[in-house]
């Protein structure tokens, strides 16, 4: 076994699929962090395959054992490849699950509410048999039966095979109090999200007033008896519904529209809470730091009450102990989205201090630029060029290009094996927008971290992942 940590992200397109490989005398500690796409699910196979090729013998004949894994939260760009065929042939040891996954958590009520709604508001609009494009279909994603199938392997399949009992995870918890017995020597792993409360520091009070407001636009529509639910606008099959005698047909479109309205609003919601309910781990192993920070998002400064980001609530909770001082890796956030990392573009505005500057200082916390010879530090982004123009962020990815060593000037690499770069965003578009120009190349001649996607682009049989090897450190 090497004596080296070893971080390898594996190519699935539009996900996250993350292997980590902590050294140790016994056949090393083997952990998978997610296993998701929005893309090809070949991929994902592919992935798993090679991952299987390399764990060690478990103690049930011809299986093998991987020693824990991490589900950081529900979307499918994070779970759709937790297949029960792909699994049979590995032993789990562990499995660790977001809180945010808890379906009887206390302190979720609310949080499960607004996913009730977005679920209901999405599954008519699936329905309804309308083309959902952009955002909307993204969302869709989200709530399809992949998703649950998935949550039930590793909710009830693979812990019953396996005779464990999944942990659901939140801050605080370290290793040790998970029950992770075979963790090796100078090894911890921390979580430092979710927070238990999902409710108050996730969705804060800000979200009463729009489920009141949500209720009552059902309830005024609910006044008259005879009538078709005109909860359902999404779907223009539908028969046309009787007005209500107590209201006019104007403000009964009003209604209808704000309800189709308001279930996009929840399905948004629910989409960031959920990706702000991300297991966050902190891994520390002979004086090396890494950070695996799942999907979450930053939103201003952290406020009592607020609807807050991950981001914000560790920054508040966790900067003393966790977040005061360098890392060596991060797990670049969101698939390299503009949300996903907190950073200050305008360096002018920066200052020395965490107290004096907040959430803003991050990077130069986390990744500060090194002016005298490169940084040891690294970063992975596990990304596919969609068409949100914020994932990923090339502003944010020149701006970690600034503080990790690992970087490559993509336009360079793919003009030297004669790939035209343009091509690459044209025949993944699906729309006639100029992905290439508008989003890629003001920043693909500057150097970038390694992306999975232009990596696979520059190998011959399309490279299948990234790795990363640490030493101990220092």
């Amino acid at each position: 076994m090497e004596a080296k940590l070893l971080v390898r992200a594996y190519n699935v397109g539009f996900g996250d699929c993350i292997y980590v490989r902590i050294p140790s005398r016994h056949g090393g500690f083997h952990i998978l962090i997610d296993c998701g796409t929005l893309g090809n699910i070949k991929l994902l196979r592919q992935a798993i395959e090679h991952l299987k090729s390399e764990l060690p013998e478990a103690d049930v004949p011809g299986t093998k054992r991987l020693d824990l894994i991490v589900a950081t939260h529900r979307h499918a760009d994070h779970l759709k490849g937790f297949e029960a065929a792909w699994f049979q042939d590995i032993q789990v040891r562990n499995i660790w699950i977001s809180v945010g996954m808890d379906p009887a958590h206390p302190q979720a009520e609310k949080v499960r509410q607004v996913r009730s709604l977005a679920q209901s508001s999405m599954g008519k609009l699936l329905a309804s048999g309308q083309r959902l494009d952009g955002d909307v279909a993204q969302l869709a994603s989200f709530f399809g039966a992949s998703n649950e199938n998935a949550e039930k392997l590793i909710l009830e399949t693979l812990p019953k095979k396996n005779r464990i009992e999944p942990k659901f995870v939140h801050s605080g918890m370290n290793a040790k109090e998970l029950g992770l017995e075979n963790l090796p020597s100078s090894t911890s792993i921390d979580v430092l999200g979710p927070e238990k409360d999902i409710d108050h520091y996730y969705l804060g009070k800000q979200a009463d007033g729009l489920l009141r407001r949500f209720s009552s636009g059902f309830a005024k529509a609910r006044s008259e008896p005879t009538r078709v639910d005109p909860s359902d606008p999404s779907d223009p099959s539908a028969p046309i519904p009787t007005i209500p005698k107590n209201i006019s047909r104007g403000d009964f479109e009003k209604l209808r529209s704000r309800i189709a309205s308001n279930g996009l609003e929840f399905a948004r919601m629910e989409s960031s809470i959920q990706n702000n309910l991300s297991v966050v781990l902190m891994i520390t192993w002979r004086k090396r730091r890494l950070l695996f920070v799942g999907d979450a998002e930053w939103n201003g400064e952290y406020l009592e009450g607020k609807r807050n980001g991950s981001w914000n609530v560790m920054w508040e909770k966790h900067y003393e102990k966790h977040l005061c001082e360098p890392i060596d890796f991060l797990k670049v956030g969101h698939h390299g989205s503009a949300n996903s990392t907190p950073w200050i573009m305008d360096e002018t505005k920066r200052k020395k201090s965490q107290a004096d500057v907040g959430i803003g200082s991050l990077l130069d916390t986390l990744l500060p630029v090194h002016r005298r010879g490169k940084s040891k530090a690294s970063a992975i982004i596990s990304t596919e060029r969609r068409r949100e123009p914020t994932i990923p962020d090339g502003r944010l990815l020149l701006e970690l290009a600034r503080r990790v060593g690992s970087v490559r000037n993509y336009a360079e690499s793919l003009q030297n094996l004669g790939i035209d770069p343009s091509t690459i965003w044209e025949r993944n578009a699906k729309s006639s927008e100029d992905l290439y120009k508008d989003r890629e190349k003001p920043y693909l001649s500057s150097p970038q971290p390694l992306r999975t996607d232009l990596e696979a682009e520059l190998s011959e049989i399309g490279q299948r992942y990234l790795e990363v090897e640490f030493e101990p450190g220092d």
